[in-house]
């Protein structure tokens, strides 16, 4: 017989379906993971406030004001909900919502998960870097589990004693949903960039590139995934400042459906970045890099640690020196103009994809690592379990499909799931994680701090 289903509260400062990493991931936990789960994401003018994610709640937080209100805001809603229900395992994939479930921890007797997945924005200067760095390590002292995207930032993390509670959950993609495209044929080559339009990002550097080679390849680029006006108008006085207007177009954030025909329309992608701690250090993926190889787009990238792991270098594209507009205007030429070492990083890259970041290997991934955080939690039997009226609620989770229900505001929600599985469910110390590839980082995990109950 099964074990109960464990009630799970997952956090992602992103939008849901959206062109970000925090949708991928929240979509393969929807479709993969067995339990009840209430998701709180970000809410667009276009997004309900609540809706349906397969079997799971999901909850949109509407946040306006300074980067450091729209925090705020989000971390108030996120600890509301923590507050209104009681739930065996905390999932946070950022550290300043994570800073007010790890202080409820040991009062509310749930599992604490920090997924490394959320960064500070280096326009905002030291003080900010500072905030996020302090409450980043008290995440990390105080999870039963930190997730990473990289064997990088397992390592990392690992050398300084953490390597007991690391699991490596690489990035997935849906490979279906974007694999089948066709492309455009236009005289121009098409280069495109998605993504936020952050420092870290190098947006400068690639229109450094761009100018550099616009006298020899007839060329268009497309500038694209920023939600933030502002920030938009900004690159748009860089684009001019670099006299590039009649080459470069600006747009915002792309709707998530259209993603794979726009992917499709380019003809190389760019997905550049820096070489600070956050992907240095802390493994994170440039996006939409997966989603590229999965359209079969030839890709230049930056040479981080996350993406050398994904994409080798002449093999599946070619990578750049990150902060240098020359290496990476040389390699948009070199796919620009060779059509043979097009069709082999594109052939090599889709198969890389396929074989280890589809979005079906990290719904299996995240399954694994929570059976070993809760043993039992991910077990069933869908012999019995997966017919109407008999025990249909021990089923795992299986669409990904959005079933809008009335808008409400996050803080007017009213508990409306079953009850709670008992604490019995929740046994067993946590053993030593295997990485992606299963190589051991051996470790004890820290007892957790004690903390307060302060505000983000």
């Amino acid at each position: 017989m099964s074990a109960e289903r464990l009630r799970v509260l997952v956090s992602a400062y992103g939008t849901v379906p959206g062109a970000n990493a925090h949708s991928s991931a929240i979509l393969a936990m929807a479709a993969g993971l067995r339990g009840d789960l209430d998701i709180v994401t970000r809410k667009t003018a276009s997004l309900p406030h609540q809706s349906r994610l397969g079997e799971a709640r999901l909850f949109r937080v509407r946040c306006t004001g300074d980067a450091a209100e729209q925090r705020a805001t989000f971390a108030r809603a996120f600890k509301r909900q923590l507050e209104a229900e009681a739930y065996d395992v905390v999932h946070v994939r950022g550290p300043w919502e994570g800073d007010l479930a790890r202080a409820h921890r040991r009062a509310m007797g749930f599992r604490f998960i920090y997924e490394v997945a959320s960064f500070f924005d280096e326009s905002e200067g030291a003080r900010v870097e500072d905030e996020w760095a302090v409450v980043h390590e008290r995440c990390l002292e105080d999870a039963d589990l930190v997730l990473v995207g990289a064997d990088a930032a397992a390592r990392a993390l690992a050398e300084r004693g953490y390597g007991g509670k690391v699991a490596v959950v690489s990035p997935g993609v849906d490979v279906d949903t974007y694999d089948w495209w066709p492309t455009a044929s236009t005289p121009v080559l098409r280069l495109l960039y998605l993504g936020p339009f952050s420092l870290d990002r190098e947006i400068s550097t690639l229109l450094a590139a761009v100018r550099a080679i616009g006298s020899r390849l007839r060329l268009k680029v497309l500038l694209a995934g920023e939600p933030n006006s502002d920030r938009r108008t900004s690159i748009e006085q860089m684009v001019r400042a670099f006299d590039l207007e009649h080459l470069v177009t600006v747009r915002g954030e792309p709707r998530a459906v259209a993603l794979p025909s726009l992917i499709a329309a380019c003809d190389v992608a760019v997905v550049s970045a820096s070489t600070t701690p956050r992907f240095q250090e802390h493994g994170d993926l440039p996006e939409p890099l997966l989603e590229y190889l999965a359209c079969r787009r030839p890709v230049v990238a930056a040479g981080v640690p996350a993406v050398a792991e994904v994409v080798r270098d002449e093999r599946e594209g070619l990578l750049y020196v990150p902060g240098d507009e020359i290496s990476l205007a040389d390699a948009i030429v070199a796919l620009g103009t060779d059509p043979a070492l097009r069709a082999r990083v594109i052939d090599a890259a889709y198969q890389r994809v396929r074989d280890r970041f589809s979005g079906a290997a990290r719904r299996r991934r995240i399954a694994e690592v929570y059976e070993m955080l809760v043993p039992g939690s991910q077990s069933y039997d869908a012999w019995s379990e997966a017919f109407e009226g008999e025990a249909a609620e021990s089923a795992p989770v299986s669409s990904s499909m959005l079933e809008t229900h009335e808008t409400q505001e996050i803080d007017t929600l009213a508990p409306v799931l079953t009850p709670t599985p008992s604490e019995d469910t929740l046994v067993g110390q946590f053993p030593a994680v295997m990485s992606a590839d299963t190589s051991p980082y051996v470790g004890s995990s820290p007892e957790p701090l004690d903390g307060s109950d302060t505000a983000t």
